[in-house]
């Protein structure tokens, strides 16, 4: 599909109402925040969450790893997959800008205008430096050595992917496991890279191809507005992912849970799971609940 300049891209609220508790670290070569579950609580596997347009540095992103580490519980790595290229945070307050009351509103509006203007190239340079010819090769690398490091009790974890509108295309692409750079060897064997993916309105798929090569166990959730993922094509992710489920129950039975979920969550735009204004209700509620689904996906995973 093609990759349109994304206003809601863009937009969004700096969350001021959270502190990361977790901490930077260099991991597998590469700058990382770092969340865990609290003290003395074991992990059921680690999350590795891959980020939107503005990287690993985004605060609102940290908050979102430091509540998947407590609640699932897991730990959870941020990567700098983009080589500190990231979309520079100033974009959010230049879009989300409110209007002076004492400025006129076609002032305002020209700001506006421009502020869009200015983004197209940083956006285009933005898309060449982190195009996926570049990202899949530190992607798979990093997963991998995650996959392979036993955890402190010497056992090899469960690995679980989170990606985000830019991040979505990998956490979605490594459900693949009939592509062979999805595989890792463990001694003699094979294992596939992660265990699961969870992804939240995700961008620059290749619909439907992609959802068709879905084999390991995905949840993913999008607003009913959203920019990248048309309201036709959800309802056709909804309907392969659907029947994908339904031929695991006629091989292995109705007893085990879907592997698949969509959830579409009404008035929800591009950017809801953590870049929502928290002090809309609405959004709030949005960004939460998507929160929720994500963490169930985990725990449910991790626990087979």
């Amino acid at each position: 599909m093609s990759v349109p300049v994304c206003a809601d891209c863009f937009k969004g609220t700096l969350r001021g109402d959270v502190i990361p508790t977790g901490h930077e670290d260099v991991v597998h070569g590469l700058p990382t925040y770092i969340a865990a579950p609290e003290p003395g609580i074991k992990p059921l596997g680690t999350v590795v969450l891959i980020t939107d347009a503005f990287g690993w540095s985004l605060r609102n992103t940290r908050a979102l790893a430091d509540s998947y580490a407590r609640r699932v519980p897991c730990n959870v790595y941020v990567p700098d997959f983009m080589d500190g290229k990231a979309i520079p945070l100033s974009f959010i307050t230049a879009f989300e800008s409110k209007p002076n009351p004492d400025t006129p509103w076609i002032l305002h509006t020209l700001v506006k205008t421009w502020n869009i203007i200015k983004a197209v190239p940083v956006f285009l340079l933005w898309l060449y430096r982190t195009r996926p010819s570049v990202g899949w090769p530190r992607v798979r690398s990093f997963i991998s050595a995650v996959r392979t490091t036993p955890t402190e009790n010497g056992e090899l974890p469960k690995v679980g992917v989170a990606g985000f509108c830019w991040g979505g295309l990998y956490a979605v692409g490594l459900t693949n496991t009939q592509n062979p750079k999805n595989w890792v060897s463990l001694g003699e064997r094979k294992t596939p890279l992660i265990d699961c993916a969870f992804t939240a309105h995700p961008s620059m798929l290749k619909l439907p191809r992609h959802i068709h090569e879905v084999e390991l166990p995905l949840s993913l959730a999008n607003g009913e507005n959203d920019s990248f993922m048309k309201r036709a094509q959800m309802e056709e992710t909804m309907r392969i992912l659907e029947e994908k489920n339904k031929s695991t129950r006629e091989v292995e039975g109705d007893n085990i849970p879907d592997k698949y979920e969509v959830v579409v969550y009404p008035g929800a735009k591009h950017g809801f799971a953590f870049r929502g204004d928290r002090e809309d209700p609405l959004q709030k509620e949005r960004g939460d609940q998507s929160e929720d689904q994500a963490v169930r996906w985990f725990s449910r995973w991790f626990s087979i």
